[in-house]
């Protein structure tokens, strides 16, 4: 039985979330509701993506169904499936969001939307690396 990860998604989804919010919120102009929404909405997307790439063991021995699906059973196919979803998410909350505001502004990049799933793609490999630094840095953390 795998065990799942759950504080290393946690801050690898509060840092890459972080860091899509300031990059979309650099290329929207957010006022009010809209700003706390799409706070919360990269923050949570990105944990629940970042969760899952970390504990992809864990996820397809509690979720069969996802198993069950033609070749989603495959670690590598499964992380390019959540790495177009995340893709589509990131450039789209862009688009939405530039529509609902009805401000002219130049939108959300697909530079920024491949650097966040990029970013996602490879926190489970760089969370070694973070957690030393964690353990260094801010060593009231756990990790």
């Amino acid at each position: 039985m795998a065990e799942a990860l759950i504080l290393p998604a946690v801050y690898m989804g509060l840092v890459i979330g972080l860091y899509e919010f300031f990059a979309i919120h650099k290329d929207l102009a957010f006022r009010g509701s809209h700003f706390l929404k799409h706070f919360w909405h990269s923050l949570l997307v990105s944990m629940v993506f970042i969760f899952v790439l970390m504990n992809i063991d864990f996820v397809l021995e509690n979720v069969p169904a996802i198993a069950n699906i033609p070749y989603l059973g495959n670690h590598i196919v499964l992380r390019v499936v959540i790495g177009l979803i995340t893709l589509l998410k990131v450039h789209g909350s862009g688009v939405v969001a530039r529509g609902a505001g009805g401000i002219g502004s130049i939108g959300e990049t697909w530079v920024h939307a491949i650097i966040i799933t990029a970013l996602i793609q490879a926190a489970p490999f760089i969370w070694p690396f973070v957690s030393g630094l964690i353990t260094t840095y801010l060593p009231f953390l756990p990790v």
